[in-house]
C-alpha cells in the first residue's frame, strides 16, 4: 500500500468517534508511526470542534429556544461535568463518548477553551502512547 494513502487512512479512521481508539493497532501493522499518525488525526479533529463550538452552540439555542443542558439529560451531563470536569471528560473521551462529543461538551457547558485544549491534547497523547504500547506489548507476547 502506498505510504501516502497508508497516512490518509489512519487519520481519517482518527478522526471518526469513537473508531479513533482502533487505528493505532492498523497503523502499527502498516509500519506507520502511531503516535504522531492517529496522535494528529484526533487533536487536529478536536481543535476544530472546539473552533466551531460557539457556532454549535448558536445554532442549538436557536433551534430549541434554551441553552444547552437545560433538559434532564443536559441536567445529567451537566453534573458529569461539575463532578469530574474537563480532565474527566478529556480522558474518558475515546472510551465512553467520543473525544468530539466530550471536547463539544466541555466547551458549551462553559469550560475554557484553553484548558479544553490542553487537557484534549494530553489525554490523545496518553491513550495513543498506551494504546501503542499495548499493541506493541501483545504483539511481542504472541510471536
Amino acid at each position: 500500500m502506498n505510504d501516502l494513502i497508508a497516512h490518509l487512512l489512519v487519520l481519517l479512521g482518527a478522526a471518526v468517534p469513537w473508531f479513533e481508539l482502533f487505528v493505532v493497532p492498523p497503523a502499527i501493522a502498516l509500519g506507520l508511526n502511531p503516535v504522531i499518525v492517529a496522535f494528529l488525526g484526533n487533536t487536529a479533529v478536536s481543535f476544530a470542534a472546539i473552533a466551531g463550538s460557539a457556532r454549535l452552540l448558536a445554532w442549538w439555542e436557536r433551534r430549541r429556544g434554551r441553552p444547552i443542558g437545560s433538559g434532564s439529560a443536559g441536567q445529567r451531563g451537566r453534573k458529569a461535568f461539575e463532578r469530574f470536569g474537563v480532565p474527566g471528560l478529556a480522558l474518558q473521551g475515546p472510551f465512553l463518548s467520543g473525544m468530539y462529543f466530550a471536547v463539544l461538551f466541555s466547551v458549551l457547558l462553559g469550560a475554557p477553551r484553553r484548558s479544553v485544549a490542553l487537557w484534549t491534547v494530553a489525554s490523545n497523547a496518553l491513550w495513543t502512547v498506551a494504546l501503542a504500547v499495548g499493541t506493541v506489548a501483545g504483539v511481542g507476547v504472541l510471536t
